[in-house]
């Protein structure tokens, strides 16, 4: 069972709980869906404690979809910034875990600048903190002009040897190194939690990871069946190699399931689905992120003062950005209230 520990957590989860109260409102959600320009939102969110700093420079009517999520990516690696502050030494080494998720999403985003035509050229967002923190060169990435001078300037660093096996494929494409990262990632932070978690909390971090791996393969064979056109063994090599409740034998069955009927029983026979439940009618994806929500929001409530803490916040806090990303989106098509409303509240979840 979870347990918490006030007096290692007292100061960090102290703060956790103040930065948590100026997320934003169901008050605030709903002005949102009515607002008609992307101007609008982004005065808006220049006003709010959690994104004013972050925004301030911005001029609402010249900004760009890129602009402003890069902008809300970095509010997150901001607030890492302050909990790291208010942390103890276990607690930061726990924190190197999101530390590695945003150096991910500042590799992804040089690449996208790299690869990607409509990229308009993201800014790639960081600070002095940052900069002393990570082993990668920073300056060096953003100034790469091709992928193989970018992985190049990788060298020594945990990135460079998955990127380096893209560049091995025939004519490798932008998602095949940004997939190829994120099951770098899961794999590594898996088979490596003496680097990142406190010895006496790593079962709990076992029960928390483990279903996220297991949530996000499902998700994944569900998007492949669904929205591609895919052979069992491509289906396959998107998958994170690590099974928590899920074993081999089903993860098998779900992917060479005959049709989405059959996947879905399988699903809802699962331990997810003997668990949280699965309605074949409703929209999967949201589904899977329930659980997820579900699962970080009760070992918060169990232990507020553990790395339960950590968990939730960013879970809360990477729902937001999402949230006000898909804002951003259908306001720029012209969207209704009533259906921007739909939008924001089918991202119950992140994954």
């Amino acid at each position: 069972m979870l347990k918490g520990n006030l007096v290692a957590y007292s100061g960090m989860t102290t703060k956790i709980r103040a930065m948590k109260n100026k997320l934003l409102s169901p008050e605030q959600y709903e002005e949102i869906t009515h607002f008609t320009t992307v101007a609008e939102l982004i005065s808006f969110l220049q006003t709010t404690p959690a994104y004013g700093e972050v925004l301030a420079s911005m001029d609402p009517a010249l900004a760009h979809r890129g602009e402003v999520e890069s902008r809300m990516t970095f509010s997150t690696y901001s607030d890492f910034s302050k909990i790291y502050h208010f942390a103890g030494n276990s607690q930061k080494k726990y924190l190197e875990y999101y530390f590695m998720k945003y150096e991910i999403s500042i590799l992804k985003a040089c690449m996208r600048n790299i690869m990607d035509s409509r990229s308009n050229a993201n800014p790639v967002l960081t600070d002095k903190h940052f900069k002393r923190h990570t082993k990668i060169n920073i300056d060096k990435l953003v100034l790469s002009n091709t992928i193989e001078e970018f992985v190049d300037n990788l060298s020594g660093t945990l990135y460079e040897k998955p990127l380096r096996e893209v560049l091995k494929l025939d004519n490798p494409v932008l998602f095949d190194f940004e997939m190829n990262l994120d099951l770098f990632f899961f794999s590594y932070i898996w088979n490596h939690p003496d680097y990142f978690v406190p010895k006496g909390e790593r079962p709990y971090f076992k029960k928390s990871f483990g279903p996220h791996i297991d949530l996000l393969n499902m998700l994944w064979i569900y998007r492949c069946r669904n929205y591609y056109v895919l052979s069992d063994a491509q289906i396959y090599s998107f998958l994170i190699p690590v099974n928590y409740y899920l074993d081999k034998n089903e993860i098998k069955r779900m992917v060479e399931a005959e049709n989405n009927t059959v996947l879905y029983e399988i699903i809802s026979n699962s331990y997810y689905g003997k668990t949280y439940g699965f309605d074949s009618t409703k929209n999967m994806e949201a589904q899977f992120s329930d659980i997820l929500d579900a699962i970080n929001m009760k070992d918060f409530k169990d232990a507020p003062y553990s790395l339960a803490a950590i968990n939730a916040y960013f879970h809360l806090k990477n729902m937001e950005v999402a949230r006000v990303v898909t804002a951003l989106e259908c306001i720029r098509y012209g969207y209704k209230p009533e259906a921007i409303s739909q939008y924001i509240n089918q991202k119950r979840g992140v994954l």
